[in-house]
């Protein structure tokens, strides 16, 4: 192969018998690069996974993802208002002043392309008109224990008179009644202590916002994989007015209520939990394997100590189990900024790597074959070889993640490191930077793309 001259690019001749000469195969076309012997590269060899986010994390994101973008065999219509690829997830029956059975669909917006849970209550009688303009105290309601309220309609699309309410779709996540069902819940203390928390942070919000749940159970509570709390029926009950507390003061007592009553719920699992007392009903009360401290927020909730609940009580009650709350939430963030700051680094990385691939082994507009082959293109390719195309001593091919990531960090930086790129012919090499390498790079994909569709 015939030496390339580079313009503004130091030109090395080398020896045919360097160590850091090529291995050309049968073929003529496959080659790789060998380390040269004094390459700084350490020996060993970092793990795939060193570069990527956490195992357990991508693992739980790709399990959500897929849940996400599944679409169950059903005969719900294909589309309803402006949602379309419906998918049943739960139906479950709530109760406020009477019962209400509540479908939950899975469906996508032909608006944003987004994933929504339609809460769907079937068979509206003829006469009963939904207070649809409610919904618009509920949208400004924001927190992370809330299920965001969206919009709410009324369609035949269902074969009948149905009310659908709009909410954020959190995946995997189902109602408590049915994890308790499935013997899916936690029984430990600390469960317990944070699903009290996360309710009252959402009541805190929906109360400050002069509403309350009004139908706060087991069947409207959400409860993820990873413990996250949700309350999914937000504006349900007072769309369908099925409320009938003379002021917003009771309901939102009503609503503190009824996290006493999920405790009982909970503990009511465990016979340990189950005190029989002779002529009485059976009785749910914490047994001793809970604290002191605990005990007393189940009697508060349940008005054995005061008639009037009060979210600053519950803080109180609570104390430092606020704190181990927060650092919880803390930690989470931390092992999320972590992978997300990896992740954008992985993404330039990956906008070179397609650079590099539009300009590499292909023709020019002009249909010029030679167009990669020659002037910065050619620089481009042998850097290239470079990164992906090296071999040990014993010729065997070297799949070092440490060596592409250090070097594709390294050109994104424009670093004025220099490296030392052998030809295909092994009769010369090229000492460099990593910033003329990068600037290369530029220059012929520009020479590509239309100034305009340039990909920064």
């Amino acid at each position: 192969m015939q030496t390339k001259m580079i313009s503004d690019l130091s030109l090395v001749a080398i020896d045919s018998k360097v160590a850091t000469s090529t291995t050309q195969d049968d073929s003529g076309d496959d080659y790789f690069m060998k380390l040269p012997q004094n390459n700084s590269q350490t020996p060993h060899m970092q793990p795939v996974g060193y570069f990527a986010i956490d195992e357990n994390l991508r693992r739980a994101l790709a399990r959500e993802m897929h849940t996400t973008y599944s679409v169950d065999d059903s005969e719900l219509p294909f589309q309803v208002h402006n949602y379309y690829s419906l998918s049943p997830l739960e139906t479950v029956e709530a109760y406020t002043p009477g019962s209400v059975k509540q479908q939950a669909i899975k469906a996508q917006s032909i608006s944003d392309g987004r994933h929504y849970t339609l809460n769907r209550i079937a068979g509206l009688q003829s006469g009963q008109k939904p207070e649809l303009g409610v919904i618009d105290q509920w949208r400004q309601v924001q927190n992370p224990n809330v299920a965001h309220v969206y919009e709410a309609f009324i369609t035949h699309a269902f074969g009948d008179n149905s009310l659908v309410v709009v909410h954020d779709y959190k995946p995997l996540a189902a109602s408590l009644a049915s994890k308790i069902a499935e013997n899916q819940v936690p029984a430990s203390e600390g469960f317990l202590w944070s699903i009290v928390l996360q309710l009252t942070s959402a009541l805190s919000a929906i109360h400050a916002a002069g509403l309350a749940v009004h139908m706060l159970d087991t069947a409207t509570v959400l409860l993820s994989p990873t413990n996250r709390v949700y309350i999914g029926s937000g504006g349900l009950a007072d769309v369908l007015s099925m409320h009938i507390s003379p002021s917003i003061e009771v309901s939102q007592q009503s609503d503190l209520r009824s996290v006493g009553q999920i405790l009982r719920v909970l503990l009511n699992r465990n016979p340990e939990n189950v005190v029989a007392v002779q002529g009485q009903p059976p009785m749910v009360m914490p047994g001793l394997a809970y604290s002191a401290e605990f005990k007393e927020l189940f009697r508060y909730l349940n008005h054995h100590i005061t008639p009037v609940i009060t979210v600053e009580d519950i803080l109180r009650l609570a104390g430092s189990r606020v704190l181990a709350e927060l650092d919880a939430a803390r930690r989470e963030t931390d092992l999320l900024l972590d992978n997300l700051r990896l992740e954008m680094a992985n993404g330039r990385l990956v906008r070179l790597l397609c650079k590099m691939n539009f300009i590499t082994e292909r023709e020019d507009s002009a249909g010029d074959s030679k167009w990669s082959e020659t002037g910065d293109r050619y620089l481009v390719k042998l850097f290239r070889d470079y990164v992906f195309h090296m071999v040990d001593e014993s010729g065997r091919p070297v799949a070092n993640m440490a060596h592409v990531v250090g070097n594709l960090n390294r050109l994104d930086a424009g670093s004025p490191e220099k490296v030392m790129l052998m030809s295909r012919d092994e009769k010369s090499c090229l000492v460099v930077s990593y910033s003329e390498v990068k600037r290369c790079i530029e220059g012929a994909y520009q020479e590509l793309v239309p100034p305009a569709q340039v990909w920064k």
